[in-house]
């Protein structure tokens, strides 16, 4: 199995014990890994690829609450207060996780300091970049909206090369927009003026960031902007 954080920081008898019981499974892009409300029987440590968090309304409208990256765990929460999982999980591209027993999971934690702080990392980590991505949907306008966005993944998965960074999309443009708190027609809309303007430049998936300081300049001009709206 592949390093990560949590197993690195494991002893190593509490990670073969875990491991030992592990189940791998491999998703493609859309399946299903948990939905929301169910109860966990296992924690999902992500191996490869990308799994996004959804949250819906009463009407059923979509919102991608975060995302979940290889090195990282899903369904730890539900395991740790003892309740169904708070979002769905599936897969945004072909991912391999393998399945932890959650039970087995929280005993390890447990008996394993290490390991634990370095989960209450990771979920940190987590709760940050949600907190700011909810606060953005909130407050911020449209344009701000997806270059928090994009420079976020940008700072997850990019590559930088000269002055630009260079990311394999793991959304089509419709979940971008669900991320962004935004229609997929804004989200389109809102990417074709940032190529008009030489912000970015794009083909598929492969989206190449030409200007990340002018899109951290939209992010951070449409968050006071809108402050000092609502404090007018």
């Amino acid at each position: 199995m592949t390093s990560t954080p949590l197993l690195d920081e494991l002893a190593p008898r509490s990670r073969d014990r875990l491991l030992a019981r592990s189940v791998e499974r491999v998703l493609a892009p859309g399946d299903l890994l948990h939905m929301a409300g169910d109860q966990p029987e296992r924690v999902h440590l992500i191996e490869a690829g990308v799994l996004k968090l959804t949250a819906r309304d009463a009407e059923g409208e979509e919102t991608i609450v975060g995302l979940a990256l290889p090195g990282e765990t899903v369904g730890e929460i539900a395991a740790l207060d003892g309740t169904g999982h708070p979002t769905d999980c599936s897969a945004a591209t072909r991912s391999r996780v393998a399945g932890l027993d959650a039970g087995l999971f929280l005993e390890v934690l447990r008996s394993d300091p290490a390991g634990a702080l370095a989960l209450a990392r990771m979920l940190a980590g987590r709760l940050r970049w949600c907190s700011e991505a909810a606060m953005e949907r909130a407050a911020s306008e449209v344009p701000a909206r997806l270059a928090g966005r994009l420079l976020d993944l940008a700072r997850m998965m990019g590559d930088a090369s000269g002055s630009g960074i260079d990311v394999e999309m793991p959304l089509a443009q419709a979940d971008l927009g669900r991320l962004a708190g935004m229609c997929r027609e804004s989200a389109c809309k809102t990417l074709r003026t940032f190529r008009r303007d030489g912000l970015v430049d794009y083909r598929g998936r492969k989206l190449r960031i030409l200007r990340p300081d002018a899109l951290e300049h939209i992010r951070c001009a449409g968050r006071y902007r809108s402050g000092r709206a609502e404090r007018a």
